[in-house]
């Protein structure tokens, strides 16, 4: 692991505030200069609001080959148009409700057609849920958007990333699952007997990030490295139709949608992640994916994680 890559320890108080606005307008006194141009093929899921829609917008700005997947057919077209018109090399859209496998498998199908290596997967696509419910396919929808759904892209997409050489994968999780211990009871019940939005959005977050872990060293040997990142708080649009009460109390030190995708498009663009995996980052620094070990779960929950993922998830 290189320097850089070494998680940051702090004090809870200073990790948490990190989160925030001004904590990253104090880390950003220390990037390096942003002179990226890159022409990767990069697949980014959740492009249309909030921080796919900044991501998109930058690294289209940056020459990137985009291909976009949204589940807004209209707001996809208007934002292909602008990607264009600010130097993506290319950008082509997928439209598809990722809440849904089978939506799922005809992204990967779509993407095998079109038979271009790809350089960089970013899964962003993301809702919290207030209220319990269940797709068309009987799964409860938070676990397969946020956890299913991802993890089915990287698996039935790894030929496409291996044909690239060296690929990356930028899981995006979420500075919630520092609340959270895994269930794997909670999971294995859909969460129907005790529901609660924001738990769920950071079981599905962290269950994410430890599939990332157990994942990423026999990938990285063959050439796809797989790194998560957490944007902080952002003032993004699901913030403030998911979490009202929170953003209320909060608006005043939240980051702009740009500060905290900030990170995920350095992720993407920056040489200095070659060869670099298994880290979850925060303003473009390693950070402990534990901040307490109350919620640090057993090796047994890890092994049921993957069991249930093998279950739900084929391609």
């Amino acid at each position: 692991m290189s320097t850089f890559a070494k998680p940051v320890r702090k004090s809870l108080i200073g990790e948490i505030w990190d989160f925030t606005g001004p904590g990253y307008r104090r880390a950003r006194k220390r990037f390096a200069g942003n002179e990226w141009s890159t022409d990767k093929h990069i697949v980014l899921t959740g492009a249309t609001s909030g921080l796919g829609l900044s991501a998109a917008k930058s690294l289209a700005a940056i020459g990137a080959k985009l291909t976009l997947v949204v589940r807004d057919a209209t707001k996809g077209r208007a934002l292909q148009q602008e990607c264009e018109s600010l130097g993506a090399r290319c950008c082509r859209l997928i439209i598809a409700d990722l809440a849904l496998l089978e939506d799922t498998r005809r992204v990967i199908d779509t993407l095998f057609v079109q038979d271009e290596p790809i350089d960089v997967l970013i899964n962003n696509a993301g809702a919290l849920f207030n209220i319990r419910a269940e797709t068309i396919e009987g799964i409860e929808q938070s676990t397969s958007l946020l956890l299913l759904s991802p993890v089915m892209l990287m698996q039935g997409l790894k030929p496409l990333l291996q044909a690239a050489g060296s690929a990356r994968v930028v899981n995006i999780v979420s500075g919630g699952m520092y609340t959270q211990r895994l269930s794997m009871s909670w999971f294995r019940s859909g969460f129907a007997h005790r529901y609660d939005g924001p738990a769920v959005y950071a079981q599905a977050k962290r269950a994410l990030a430890i599939i990332t872990q157990e994942w990423h060293e026999e990938w990285a040997k063959q050439g796809v490295f797989l790194n998560t990142m957490h944007p902080g708080w952002a003032d993004t649009p699901g913030v403030q139709s998911a979490l009202p009460t929170f953003r209320r109390f909060t608006q005043w030190i939240l980051r702009s949608p740009e500060e905290g995708a900030d990170t995920m498009v350095w992720m993407a663009a920056d040489s200095s992640l070659d060869g670099i995996s298994g880290c979850l980052f925060l303003d473009r620094q390693a950070r402990r994916y534990y901040l307490s070990k109350k919620t640090q779960e057993r090796p047994t929950d890890r092994r049921a994680l993957l069991s249930f993922v093998d279950e739900c998830v084929s391609y």
